[in-house]
């Protein structure tokens, strides 16, 4: 059994050559045991169909190929030395290529006496974040249930199998995307590429908000009725624009959950496509925002998110398959993506409360950090609440965002929050250290 990869896919993949690659990692305290981490990961494979293939070629296109006795996921063990040595772990799982003869997931153990953390790798052409929280989920289940059911997915997930039929028989809409493809195919033969742009000093910033903190926020957030990631990207964007300029991001983009759109796709099924919406709003300086202005901007970005979820269904449509007639155009794609800089787009990810149980058999989940990202050099903000505390981890490249502004950004931000929440002015952000090694990106990828 086999398929081959789409166009995304494909842009994720880049023949391997690239490590776009998504890390999550958590922290353990108790007892891991090493047969049940192998033979957990022999779960995940037993269920997820796309776990049990290897890439291959086929007319210079790439397959993926289901194997019989497909190879085990990687496990790499290390011993745990201090608390921070999983931060320079992350860089260096986000720096790895994936071997072309392994599953495009692995994973890495810190061993301690009694804290551990564990980092999941998984390639972003097989995942999403809620498809990495979801293998997290099944891995640990697994480790402290071996006999429980997870169920299986026997799909490679072709479009014909998760799109609605009403979109794959309407004719008119299917002639319509051939001929803006096949306009799209012509600009991108003609249009001038420039010379490739290299990125390779990303680095990661990390800090958390804690449980009281985080009571207060959403406590404010029901009373003004917005949620907790309406009033953190409102601080965020006065963030960025108080530090950048107002001409300094050109936009700010929200990933959505595919699974909205898809529904034959099952919440535990592995995807990796996010589609996303544009959020603008007309920001004062973030140095004369007030409290009630602060909030009235929340609300003005919830309409129009809302607005902007309710039309994405259709395009999402347009663009899967109008994408799969563009193959014969993807390395000019490629190349035109890399001549463009990337700095002033900046995504704002948000992972929601994380569904994984915190007390388990034999070890506690003391905390789960939020995932960094080697998708694009471009500024990237992921935020997950797990045990009633609030995780970021700010990704960017040097040349795109400066990391003393990515500080400054941070700091600004979280002022802007405290003050227009009225949170405790002992509740301060928990920095952690977020040391990367420098990672070879050389293009913009959309995610």
């Amino acid at each position: 059994m086999k398929r081959p990869l789409t166009l995304p896919e494909r842009v994720m993949y880049q023949d391997g050559r690239v490590p776009i690659a998504i890390v999550l990692p958590i922290e353990i305290h108790g007892q891991l045991s090493e047969e049940r981490l192998h033979n957990a990961l022999a779960g995940l494979q037993a269920k997820h169909l796309l776990l049990r293939c290897l890439i291959e070629y086929k007319d210079g296109r790439p397959w993926f190929q289901v194997q019989e006795s497909p190879p085990p996921i990687p496990l790499r063990i290390l011993a745990r030395r201090n608390a921070d040595d999983w931060v320079r772990e992350c860089g260096t799982e986000e720096a790895r290529l994936f071997d072309a003869g392994a599953p495009l997931v692995r994973l890495t153990w810190l061993r301690g006496e009694d804290a551990s953390e564990l980092l999941l790798t998984c390639h972003h052409c097989l995942c999403d974040g809620a498809s990495v929280v979801t293998l997290l989920r099944e891995l640990l289940l697994l480790h402290d249930a071996p006999e429980h059911d997870i169920g299986r997915d026997d799909s490679l997930h072709t479009y014909a199998e998760l799109l609605p039929d009403a979109v794959l028989q309407d004719h008119r809409l299917q002639r319509r995307i051939r001929w803006m493809a096949a306009l799209l195919r012509l600009v991108i033969r003609f249009f001038p590429s420039g010379r490739a742009l290299t990125y390779n000093d990303r680095y990661t910033l990390r800090w958390t908000l804690d449980q009281s903190t985080l009571q207060a926020l959403t406590r404010r957030c029901e009373t003004e009725g917005i949620s907790v990631f309406g009033a953190l990207s409102v601080a965020l964007i006065l963030g960025f624009r108080d530090v950048c300029g107002a001409r300094g991001v050109k936009k700010f983009t929200v990933p959505v959950d595919a699974r909205k759109f898809l529904p034959k796709l099952q919440a535990d099924h592995l995807f990796l496509i996010a589609p996303t919406i544009d959020v603008s709003l007309e920001t004062p300086e973030a140095d004369k925002i007030t409290e009630a202005g602060f909030w009235n901007l929340g609300r003005a970005l919830k309409t129009d998110m809302w607005q902007k979820i309710g039309r994405l269904g259709a395009k999402f449509y347009r663009h899967l398959l109008g994408m799969e007639y563009l193959h014969s155009v993807y390395t000019k794609m490629l190349a035109l993506a890399a001549s463009r800089p990337a700095a002033r787009n900046v995504s704002l990810s948000y992972l929601g409360r994380l569904d994984l149980a915190q007390d388990r058999r034999d070890f506690r989940i003391v905390a789960v950090h939020s995932p960094s990202a080697a998708l694009t050099p471009a500024p990237l903000v992921i935020i997950s609440r797990f045990a009633d505390s609030l995780d970021f981890s700010f990704v960017a490249d040097e040349k795109c965002l400066p990391r003393s502004q990515a500080v400054a950004i941070r700091d600004t931000a979280m002022k802007i929050l405290h003050d227009c929440a009225q949170l405790s002015a002992e509740a301060e952000p928990r920095t952690e250290p977020a040391t990367t090694p420098p990672l070879p990106v050389p293009m913009e990828v959309t995610a």
